[in-house]
């Protein structure tokens, strides 16, 4: 990996590299904290430094999409960062990534991010220069300090780990105002209190690979709770143990993700999860527990059986619920007591990213000193409190009584609209940084290309306010916040340009030595004693998480995995609640608590109690405040009353609601086909048992199951290691041989002889949907659910989804999810996931009847689509048997606008080595076909053969649960070639002889020991 080094004054240096590459408002670019512009377009003749046009160079730096910190492998081409992968030497994800940091992009393109300075004049923020916004700044500090007011300024930052919070609070002593408040709204308070007190560590690593049964109360330890990436690989690779892989059961009156990945689900009353604790502790009594929490009784003594027979044990829980106070207290003894300390709790390999975090109580009692106007001076970065907290915090009006109120935020949310002075910050691939997020480990953080708009970094931009300070001019030395990083790192400048190329090195990062302040906790009456019919549970979205990425069109069009809801907020509800409220899918219902009301439509889901109902949050931005797709939904918080637990952290399940019919309907913006799978066998699995007997491989589908062989690999032969289309035929030699009839398989040249394969462990898939995320971010896949009228959006927002509603969604990887069993409305259900891409099928049913041969087979076996052939007949998908093409209608931007897809700056993500489809062709899966040329070209350029296992898909290197792997599966010395031969193995719908190149593998079941056999 190159680094980011100070260059020689008489060369163009990268940092100046965008002034060259264009003209208009696409170069209005600044450089460091430079206000300079682009004057006239200069040719491209000498290169910049570590740039060859057309050739990519990486850079290793931090993600900053959420408080984990993961590293980062940053391409950029031309000047332009066109991809993010994990970096596989960060200690935190080892080269996995999820969903948002692959969206990360998207954040430092975003068409809605604020180009300069803003400032309120007249009611409404206008464009401003950096000198006049800098000078405005500079005077309400010192009016603010003058008037001895500084002690009771406020400041909120983004939660994070690493230096800058520690400089943060340097800057505002200087000031004479108290440190600043660490606000993360996605954090659980609850439970990092818990795990400070009980291990000395706000998160400590979980190895799930040495767990033998898992419990996991309401804790989505695979989506929102925690470090979700860290917590999939582990999990990964114990399901991937399979025969000795732990059992997971769930506790909670909803099914998350992490309870759709459990093998057995306890719906419990919401807040009777601590009675179900104290049972497994010996505190209650089975009959007890089951009155509290509405679970049978043999139910929980099962567990309680299996629980004190299976060590060692791993006990989660979630502080969202209901007394989570309590419940974290017998969660942590029972930790203790069964000797998960040590062995499947290490809080020796503790995860740094979050320590520190402020409890929202905290904040909020700062919001009711605002409210009281004894807040001079508000400051605000990276947080988005009026969104994030509840509407009944009343964070608006309170922000509405400080006199002057200033935003940090690099892209327009609904706090910084409401501010009178917008600086905005760099986005974390444009500026220098670090984080902590293993224990003595430093994650780096680099400017990957050069500022896209004129924005500058906060830390810099503090510094240059302290310089214009007399009493404090003498305290910064430093040029900027590199100078002044650089300074407190071990080694200095030059350790950290050693370091750079791996993004990590050893060390600790300067740490905060404020005090925490703290704050009085708001209580609320117990839910038994709230007004309304069903408990209500607020949860996070899986990907949008506080609201933080809902202006992100990846992360909107992205179906939840739980849902497959796109773009909409939807009220869960389960199906037999419905029908005896006579509601249907997609009935708009009224949903009324103490706090406020809401109108979403009706989402009939399997997974939750009868008496519950649940909502996601992070959709409904205000319009206009947050960005052109931010305000897509409703923002389910609105419906929360401020109810905090012993900790401070906001409970989420604290009120009961009222559901009543409006009478109106809307369609359901869905991707889904059918929640079950009608007897074909797409997603198939076993049970442990027969796994362990090597017997009955189960499809799960009530039809004869056949003895399973020892080595399935012989079944794969045809599809796998020989192309059979006409067109493959008769190029098998090796052109470069003297002897045309002799084939050597090592030489690079000889594409006839291989077969790119993919396989596909459904043990292993959590349905979490990272690889379709990375999908669009390498494939340039347009979203098509932002509705456009002209240039413009829709004046409501029923508009968003309009074009996935009529099925013109455009992923070229999507996650199916099915259910086996619960036809009587029961939890006594499976779940499983299916990633579904073109299988390449071998003998392809799609080829034959393309009247332009658009769609053919190549030699190494990819089925191939020829995008300027196409004429759009459609005959290919119709002939389809797995439904993974698609068509371009290009019905989803205005009118022959084809920029509209990508609105300008959002078009600089476009991966220059991949085709930008126009209207009136057919997509689908390439198998990343320009990865593959471009490993082969090198080789070539080498001579040498392809190294086993040199390159692989962008799916399944960001897969966080290492489901795929993909290679030749010609070659014995790939990877793939030996997971092809597990006992696992099947083809979706071998019976057509299509001779997929997609191998899945089973899933495999864990059904409660002494139990009949779970359906597999």
């Amino acid at each position: 990996m190159s680094t980011i080094t100070e260059q020689a004054t008489n060369g163009v240096r990268r940092r100046d590299f965008l002034k060259v590459l264009g003209g208009g408002a696409a170069v209005a670019t600044s450089v460091g904290c430079s206000s300079e512009r682009v004057e006239k377009l200069i040719p491209y003749l000498v290169s910049p430094d570590q740039t060859v046009p057309g050739v990519s160079t990486y850079y290793a730096t931090t993600c900053r999409e959420c408080s984990a910190a993961c590293g980062l492998i940053a391409e950029t081409r031309d000047g332009r960062t066109i991809k993010l992968e994990g970096n596989p030497e960060h200690p935190l994800n080892r080269g996995a990534l999820c969903a948002r940091g692959q969206a990360g992009l998207q954040g430092l393109y975003n068409p809605d991010r604020y180009r300069q300075p803003m400032i309120r004049k007249d009611g409404k923020l206008v464009p401003a220069t950096w000198d006049d916004a800098l000078r405005l700044l500079s005077q309400k500090l010192g009016e603010v300090r003058s008037r001895g007011q500084a002690s009771s300024a406020v400041f909120i930052n983004q939660h994070e780990s690493g230096s800058f919070p520690a400089f943060l609070d340097q800057w505002l002593a200087a000031f004479g105002m108290p440190a600043h408040l660490s606000y993360d709204a996605e954090a659980d308070i609850a439970a990092v209190a818990a795990h400070r007190a009980a291990y000395g560590a706000a998160w400590p690593a979980f190895d799930f690979t040495a767990a033998r049964l898992i419990v996991s109360f309401g804790a989505d330890f695979l989506e929102t709770w925690g470090a979700s990436v860290p917590q999939q690989l582990s999990w990964g690779d114990a399901r991937a143990k399979l025969v000795d892989a732990p059992r997971l059961v769930y506790v909670g009156a909803r099914r998350s993700l992490t309870g759709l990945n459990a093998d057995e689900w306890i719906d419990c009353k919401p807040g009777s999860e601590v009675v179900i604790a104290r049972v497994l502790a010996g505190q209650a009594s089975v009959a007890d527990a089951a009155q509290a929490s509405g679970v049978r009784a043999e139910k929980l003594a099962q567990l309680v059986t299996e629980f004190h027979a299976a060590r060692p044990n791993l006990v989660l829980a979630s502080g969202q619920s209901p007394n989570a106070g309590e419940l974290l207290t017998v969660v942590m003894q029972l930790n203790k007591s069964t000797g998960a300390v040590g062995t499947t709790i290490r809080p020796e390999l503790a995860i740094n990213s979050f320590e520190g975090i402020t409890p929202p109580s905290v904040v909020r009692a700062a919001v009711e000193r605002m409210q009281a106007g004894s807040v001079p001076l508000v400051m605000i970065r990276g947080a988005n409190p009026v969104f994030s907290m509840p509407k009944s915090a009343g964070v608006a009006a309170a922000l509405a009584k400080v006199p002057f109120k200033v935003s940090f935020s690099s892209i327009m949310d609904d706090t910084s609209e409401l501010c009178d002075l917008v600086l905005p910050d760099h986005h974390a691939l444009e500026q220098w940084g670090d984080a902590e997020p293993v224990r003595g480990t430093l994650s780096l953080q680099q400017p990957t290309m050069d500022p896209v708009f004129e924005s500058r970094a906060t830390s810099d931009v503090l510094i240059m306010v302290a310089k214009s300070d007399v009493s404090n001019a003498s305290k910064y030395p430093v040029a900027d916040y590199r100078g002044w990083l650089m300074g407190r790192m071990a080694g200095g400048a030059a350790a950290v340009t050693v370091a750079l190329p791996k993004g990590v090195m050893a060390g600790t990062s300067f740490a905060r030595t404020a005090t925490a302040p703290t704050a009085t906790p708001r209580s609320g009456p117990a839910i038994e004693q709230t007004q309304g019919d069903l408990y209500l549970s607020v949860y996070q979205h899986p990907v949008l998480g506080d609201g933080r990425g809902a202006n992100k069109p990846w992360l909107q069009e992205l179906p939840d995995p739980v849902t497959k809801i796109a773009w909409q907020t939807v009220v869960e509800m389960h199906p037999l609640t419905g029908l005896r409220m006579g509601l249907e899918n997609g009935d708009v219902v009224e949903v009324t608590t103490s706090a406020g009301s809401l109108k979403v439509p009706v989402y009939l889901y399997l997974g939750i109690r009868q008496d519950t109902i649940a909502l996601a949050s992070g959709r409904g931005h205000a319009q206009n405040a947050a960005g052109r797709y931010a305000y897509a939904g409703e923002n389910a918080l609105d419906l929360l009353p401020v109810v905090e637990d012993a900790s401070g952290g906001l409970i989420t399940c604290s009120t009961k609601a009222r559901v009543t019919k409006t009478g109106g309907h809307v369609d359901l913006v869905t991707t889904e086909g059918s929640a079950r799978q009608h007897g074909r066998g797409i997603a198939q699995a076993l049970t442990v048992a027969e796994l362990a007997g090597n017997t009955h491989a189960g499809d799960g589908e009530g039809e004869k199951q056949e003895e399973m062989p020892g080595d399935a690999s012989h079944a794969f032969l045809p599809g796998l290691r020989s192309p059979v289309a006409n067109d493959a035929q008769g190029i098998f030699a090796d052109p470069d041989s003297k002897d045309e009839g002799q084939y050597d398989p090592t030489h690079w040249g000889n594409q006839a002889k291989r077969r790119w394969a993919m396989t596909i462990d459904l043990a292993r898939c959590t349905g979490c949907s990272a690889c379709a995320t990375a999908c669009y971010a390498e494939n340039n896949i347009p979203t098509v659910g932002a509705s456009w009228q002209g240039a413009q959006f829709l004046p409501d927002k029923t508009g968003f989804g309009t074009n996935v509603l009529r099925g013109r969604e455009m992923s070229w990887i999507r996650l199916e999810r099915y259910y086996e069993g619960g036809e009587d409305g029961g939890p006594d259900f499976e779940t499983r996931f299916v990633p579904m891409l073109c299988q390449h099928c071998g003998n392809a049913p799609c080829e034959p009847v393309c009247p332009v041969y658009a769609t053919y087979h190549s030699p190494d076996g990819l089925n191939v689509q020829v995008y300027n052939r196409c004429v759009g007949t459609r005959y290919c998908s119709n002939n389809c048997p797995y439904k993974v093409r698609y068509f371009n209608w290009f019905g989803y931007g205005e009118p022959h606008r084809a920029q509209y897809a990508f609105p300008e700056p959002l078009n600089w993500q476009l991966n220059p080595d991949v085709t930008v489809r126009g209207k009136g062709v057919m997509e689908k899966c390439s198998f990343c076909v320009q990865r593959i040329r471009e490993t082969e070209h090198r080789a070539k350029l080498e001579d040498r053969p392809l190294k086993p296992d040199e390159f692989t898909t962008a799916c399944a290197e960001a897969c966080p649960s290492r489901a795929i792997t993909f290679g030749d599966a010609a070659d014995d010395n790939w990877s793939i070639t030996r997971v092809i031969k597990d006992r696992r193995a099947y083809h979706v719908f071998e019976e057509l002889n299509t001779f997929t190149a997609v191998v899945y593998l089973k899933k495999v079941n864990h059904p409660a020991p002494g139990s009949s056999p779970a359906q597999a």
